[in-house]
């Protein structure tokens, strides 16, 4: 048995539509679980109407009392789970009729822990959905590269032990309280991943298990997400303990070599290399890893480079909180201890 997992919130519209098209999965044995994420939408009226509509279907609808979140409403999800795997979609996704089928052909051995899927995206409306095209997309079959959070399956039992990462990001709101549904794609899989990874566990990937990821942008929403998808990196890279990420190194490196100029002209040549890789890196990454055709890519690269820098700021900004954060806890600890050793000193 397979539960489907899904957080939803104020997204009413197309979460039916994600639904409906769970209603004619080919796969035999699955459940539903919806966890409202504290919607203030129609959306508990349509989930009521939907259970009563499919009486036949396993399903479940699970309401947070205030917003929390994706992976805090996911991991409740799971927890709730009856299935021995749990796949996951996002409320705005649509999955093709045998996506669960093909996505379960991916679990070929106990040791495959996870696998993942295609997840592709409508036509674009404007400059900012063509420059995130093809972002969520996992352009080979066999090893998983990485998990996409809206398109993937794993083995519950891992999943009650190495949860979804529920500290990457701080809840987004708009200036009227509610939450900000228009920013994701911020990495919250990335964990899950390493941890699984780690542990030892294969993952894999199956093109063929198909989404439709129906997410629009505008301007603000684009570089939202751009800011605080590199907050979110920062974050990983400080949680795990790993080297800087490569889609942000080139950049970085650029940057930092700049001033080297002031001591000899000659030596623009360092700043220059890694802005030339920086760019090779994102213009491979735009036609071979995101399918993107020639001229998408050249139509869409200024908004990209201006989505990296945009990124870039945030990555800088976290990883100096972060450090800042944990010198203040040093000094603090520091601090505390020679206390407590001079009141000792002193009692004695």
């Amino acid at each position: 048995m397979v539960s489907i997992v899904i957080p939803a919130c104020d997204r009413c519209d197309i979460l039916r539509r994600c639904l409906d098209a769970l209603v004619r999965q080919t796969y035999p044995n699955f459940e539903i679980v919806v966890v409202d994420d504290a919607s203030s939408d129609g959306t508990p009226g349509f989930l009521k109407e939907f259970a009563d509509r499919h009486a036949h279907l396993a399903f479940r609808a699970i309401r947070n009392e205030r917003y929390l979140g994706a992976n805090p409403s996911r991991n409740r999800g799971i927890r709730a789970a009856k299935g021995v795997f749990v796949a996951f979609l996002d409320s705005d996704c649509i999955a093709e009729p045998d996506w669960l089928e093909r996505l379960m052909r991916g679990f070929t051995g106990q040791r495959v822990a996870a696998v993942t899927g295609l997840v592709v995206d409508p036509q674009p409306n404007n400059i900012y959905e063509l420059t995130f095209k093809g972002t969520h997309r996992v352009h080979r079959t066999g090893p998983a590269p990485r998990l996409v959070g809206c398109n993937m399956c794993v083995r519950r039992e891992l999943l009650l032990k190495y949860r979804l990462d529920e500290d990457r990001s701080e809840p987004l709101k708009e200036k009227t309280g509610r939450p900000d549904v228009t920013v994701s794609g911020r990495g919250d899989e990335e964990g899950l991943f390493l941890v699984l990874r780690a542990a030892g566990y294969e993952m894999r990937s199956t093109p063929d298990a198909v989404v439709l990821h129906e997410h629009p942008l505008d301007r603000r929403s684009f570089f939202r997400q751009a800011f605080r998808g590199g907050r979110s990196a920062a974050r990983l890279v400080y949680k795990y303990h790993l080297p800087h990420r490569l889609d942000m190194l080139p950049f970085m490196l650029t940057y930092l070599t700049v001033p080297l100029m002031l001591i000899d002209l000659r030596l623009v040549v360092l700043p220059l290399f890694f802005f030339v890789g920086a760019l090779s890196a994102i213009t491979y990454n735009d036609l071979f890893r995101k399918g993107k055709s020639i001229g998408e890519t050249v139509r869409s690269f200024p908004m990209l480079l201006l989505y990296y820098h945009v990124r870039l700021g945030g990555y800088v900004a976290e990883s100096f909180r972060l450090r800042l954060v944990k010198h203040g806890i040093k000094r603090l600890r520091l601090s505390r201890y020679r206390t407590e050793g001079a009141a000792e000193a002193e009692v004695r």
